[in-house]
């Protein structure tokens, strides 16, 4: 169910500054509504982001393997006060709070108004500094909290449907908005999210694109048509950022779909040095970087796929994590597949489109992008290294 209302959440907070200013002899003035502090950032690691307690939950800047920043105390466990009635138990690694229920873990989400305004802005200033005839599209991505009985833990788990609509109410109205919150929503029922990790599955991915399809006007590929195969017994990040018994005791199948047909896929590292890879390849779950790196092996500061659509057709995807599980869904739609990871590409992003003579641009990041302003950082970053 969706979490808490971010109104109700500044109104909550703005009251308790006003008892506590009656309480210190200050209350003859009225304290204005405060906006919500977004966490620190979180970390993942480069090459790949899952099955690493560095990127556990949160979308952050690219540490070749490396913890979280905020990780280094471990986990400290305890029940929040609403829930002495509701089982579960919050875990915190960091600056990352883990609700731990019978079966699975989800990431509590704390809002952050500055992230959110933070972000549509950058949005807003790349569509400013484009060509016009370049198509611009934002899908914001929930993940699985917003999706779980939280009761008991709202206070905890603030709402993302009304963080994201904050987001898209900032927007330019030449920025196409992809609702795949409401596609996920429609199906909540099914097997979106991992149960130790905190990306969505292939399944979910796929809902998401057919959205993406649909707001442009394209036909997408039925399901049934994709070649399939699974991983079973697979830990995620969220395992392996709380070591928790509940977790390995029910460990996620990984389904995963092949792309159909022909392309090939260079992922380039951070001294921009040419990787051939596979879109999808679950030989990519056993090289140590956790089984979501099947899909395109895993994070890099950029990467191309050239298909064998011969239609002219150029996108760009710039993308945390979550975008990696969709991307291969694109191939029969595009003759060229280009993608940006903000957290560690270094270059242009301005420069990139100019080169490349792209056509679609696709903005895919979770719901990071309103808790805290990493992502808007690094996207502003890129903008401001490509002014002349």
């Amino acid at each position: 169910m969706p979490g808490r209302s971010i109104t109700t959440r500044s109104f909550q907070s703005a009251a308790w500054l006003v008892v506590l200013g009656l309480l210190l002899g200050c209350g003859a003035s009225q304290p204005s509504l405060p906006e919500p502090e977004g966490s620190a950032s979180e970390g993942t690691h480069a090459g790949t982001d899952s099955g690493s307690a560095a990127d556990a939950g949160a979308e952050g800047e690219p540490d070749a393997g490396a913890d979280d920043s905020d990780a280094g105390e471990g986990p400290k466990t305890g029940k929040d006060s609403q829930a002495s009635e509701k089982p579960g138990e919050v875990v915190q690694v960091g600056s990352v709070r883990y609700l731990i229920m019978d079966d699975r873990a989800v990431t509590l989400f704390e809002y952050s108004a500055d992230a959110a305004e933070r972000y549509a802005k950058a949005l807003n200033r790349f569509r400013e500094r484009t060509d016009s005839a370049i198509r611009v599209y934002s899908m914001l991505v929930p993940t699985s909290a917003e999706f779980v009985d939280a009761s008991g833990y709202e206070s905890m788990n603030d709402s993302q449907k009304e963080a994201f609509a904050h987001i898209d109410d900032g927007l330019d109205p030449a920025i196409v908005r992809v609702d795949a919150y409401g596609a996920l929503k429609r199906r909540a029922g099914e097997y979106l999210f991992f149960r130790t990790d905190h990306h969505w599955t292939a399944i979910g991915a796929y809902y998401a694109y057919v959205q993406l399809m649909d707001t442009m006007g394209e036909k997408p590929i039925d399901y049934g048509r994709f070649e399939k195969g699974t991983i079973e017994g697979v830990l995620g990040s969220d395992y392996k950022a709380t070591g928790s018994a509940k977790l390995k005791a029910h460990p996620d199948t990984l389904t995963y779909c092949l792309p159909l047909g022909s392309y090939k896929y260079y992922a380039y590292s951070k001294q921009d040095k040419p990787l051939e890879k596979k879109a999808v390849d679950p030989r990519y779950a056993k090289l140590g970087n956790g089984a979501y790196a099947v899909f395109l092996g895993g994070d890099y500061p950029w990467g191309a796929i050239e298909t064998g659509t011969a239609n002219g057709r150029r996108i760009l995807v710039v993308k945390d994590s979550f975008g990696n599980a969709l991307i291969p869904y694109l191939i029969p739609h595009y003759e060229t597949i280009y993608y940006i990871d903000p957290r560690s590409y270094g270059g242009s992003l301005t420069g990139f489109l100019r080169d490349r003579d792209i056509q679609d641009v696709l903005f895919l990041n979770n719901s990071t992008v309103a808790r805290n302003s990493s992502v808007a950082e690094s996207l502003d970053r890129l903008m401001e290294s490509g002014r002349e």
